[in-house]
């Protein structure tokens, strides 16, 4: 089976470098994987760095923003199997494995999304969050039960007739437009309960900045009166649906990365360094649930 694994970039060198590792080590018989690195302008010497990649397609050209990248990095992709993933977010042990046995054993399956560790920018865990397969209902709401960095997606959502691609003019909730069209078109999402990747919360994130705030509420001012008098409905049954799954619920457990090596001529640690979670949490500081 082979992975297009897409990774916007700008201005991120040190992100990038841990990022590339963790997808680097994922091949394995059976396993090719197709690292696309959509560079917009970096002026930090990640072109220079690329350039030395052998194992990476590293691709220097102006873009639209990130979902543009992303749609520039899917198009150049030729895999079976495509994903994003953003330098700051690193694949954890095993995940294309894991991702390759789901997929075959679920042919049903167009795409998949699987749990994730949300860290700071040391590596260290802060919360985690558990994908749930979102409805129509709760898409319409703007909300996105899922990690971007955990989902992965069969090439025909993306490639060939009715292919999908993001819409640039979202600049941080393009990942949910995306999901709402593929739900209208009936791509069927099933959950791997397993953790994927990790993201790094660092307070510069796309995903929580005013951007996203502004864009969430004009996906929220566009309801309908019955969609908004029906809201609570729609948030509780999710609820629910939480609940008789586990997401409130998780045993300690042992997770490991690529993190910074001073001692290391690319500033990278040669192994990942194993952590341990010994008191696990859903509770997301400083975001709303």
């Amino acid at each position: 089976m082979k992975f297009t694994v897409v990774t916007p970039s700008f201005g991120q060198l040190h992100y990038l470098k841990l990022n590339a590792a963790s997808i680097a080590d994922q091949r394995a018989p059976g396993i090719e994987v197709e690292h696309i690195v959509q560079d917009g302008g970096s002026k930090d010497g990640t072109r220079e760095w690329l350039a030395a990649q052998a194992d990476i397609r590293g691709v220097a050209e102006a873009d639209n923003g990130m979902y543009d990248a992303i749609n520039r990095g899917i198009m150049k992709g030729e895999g079976d199997i495509f994903s994003w993933l953003n330098c700051d977010e690193q694949f954890l042990p095993g995940t294309l494995q894991a991702v390759k046995t789901f997929f075959e054993e679920h042919p049903e399956a167009d795409m998949l999304a699987g749990d994730t560790l949300v860290v700071d920018a040391k590596g260290e865990y802060q919360c985690h969050r558990k994908a749930v397969v979102p409805t129509t209902g709760i898409l319409r709401l703007g909300r996105t039960p899922v990690q971007s960095c955990s989902l992965f997606f069969r090439a025909k959502l993306v490639k060939g007739p009715g292919a999908i691609l993001f819409d640039p003019q979202w600049r941080a909730m393009g990942d949910w437009a995306w999901l709402r069209d593929q739900n209208a078109r009936g791509a069927r999402m099933l959950r791997l309960p397993r953790f994927l990747a990790t993201f790094v919360d660092d307070g510069g994130n796309l995903g929580m900045s005013p951007r996203a705030v502004q864009e969430t509420r004009a996906v929220y001012g566009s309801l309908s009166t019955w969609h908004r008098a029906t809201e609570y409905i729609v948030r509780g049954a999710d609820y629910a649906r939480k609940i008789m799954d586990g997401y409130y619920s998780q045993k300690p457990f042992d997770y490991a990365i690529y993190d910074a090596d001073p001692t290391s001529p690319s500033g990278v640690s040669m192994v990942r360094r194993s952590r341990h979670v010994a008191k696990p949490t859903w509770h997301w500081k400083g975001r709303a649930h």
